[in-house]
């Protein structure tokens, strides 16, 4: 088949991959360079940097408009693939051709911007990958395939962020292998959606009031990136915290201990062992050799 890719970050290369092995991809549209680093130099997308390794057309559109849908539609796909593109695409685009989604869930379950750390913080355990037919409403469509996995309760946003990028490149190339033989199935999405919306900054707060359980699903929710923050009293020092298991230790909520197995942070219930984080600034470390280092922890109080 001949297949338009739409695509932005590097969750996206593997399916790029993927279908550029079994099919012919005629373009890549991407999110236009950014300055990136501490230079500031305009970098493009990973999905740019991929397609130009691999010798495919790439088009970076600030906006898909009509104009820009006519010049795509001008490559003569047969099909259209979307993953994690970051736009909107506009109807005349998939009432024209089929229009396939990677969604790193299982809708209806987290349908919208952020469905792998929704799927961590809600406590699931069971995550999956989704292949979607494009409709108007928000990640709506028809479901082609679906496959679910166990998640296990140590995995971190960027480990499944991986793990659902293999699985859904995979099931990608499936499911566009089975719509040019005219045997791709189509079910409507079945139950209440759930929505889950964009990380914000208040999200990146940890608030110590509330039980060490909930808590470490939040940090392993939101790491490595933004990461959860704290900040210790007193003393201009930031930590990122990556990693953490709920104890049951029992310490004064926002109480800094130290632990053989690395930091204890006391919360409204129980403990939060952090055994990975980042200091402002620097890298990240076990949690055992920051405390280690930078002894005023134990005993700290954070905020």
């Amino acid at each position: 088949m001949k297949v338009l890719f739409l695509g932005t970050p590097d969750f996206a290369v593997p399916s790029l991959d993927a279908v550029s092995e079994r099919h012919e991809v005629v373009a890549v549209v991407t999110a236009p360079p950014r300055p990136r680093g501490r230079g500031q130099h305009m970098t493009p997308t990973p999905v740019a940097l991929r397609a130009a390794e691999l010798d495919i057309a790439v088009r970076t559109p600030t906006r898909l408009d009509e104009d820009t849908v006519g010049d795509l539609k001008a490559f003569g796909p047969d099909a259209a693939v979307v993953v994690a593109y970051g736009r909107m695409l506009p109807a005349s685009l998939f009432d024209a051709i089929p229009c396939l989604n990677v969604h790193p869930s299982l809708l209806p379950r987290h349908r919208g911007a952020a469905p792998i750390p929704w799927t961590i913080w809600s406590g699931d355990r069971q995550a999956g990958v989704t292949i979607m037919r494009i409709v108007q409403e928000l990640d709506a469509g028809p479901i082609h395939l679906q496959e679910s996995f166990p998640l296990p309760r140590e995995m971190t946003a960027g480990e499944l962020e991986a793990e659902t990028a293999r699985r859904g490149a995979r099931m990608l190339a499936e499911a566009l292998t089975l719509l040019e033989a005219g045997n791709l199935p189509q079910a409507p999405q079945d139950g209440e959606p759930s929505y889950a919306r964009r990380i914000n900054r208040d999200d990146e707060r940890l608030d110590v009031s509330r039980p060490a359980e909930d808590l470490a699903l939040q940090v392993q929710a939101l790491s490595p990136r933004p990461g959860v923050r704290v900040r210790v009293e007193g003393r201009d020092f930031e930590i990122r915290l990556l990693r953490a298991t709920a104890t049951g230790d029992e310490l004064p909520a926002g109480r800094l201990k130290a632990h053989p197995g690395g930091l204890l942070v006391g919360t409204g219930h129980g403990a939060l062992l952090v055994t990975e984080l980042q200091p402002s600034g620097g890298r990240s470390q076990s949690a055992v050799e920051l405390v280690r280092g930078r002894p005023f922890l134990d005993g700290a109080m954070v905020r």
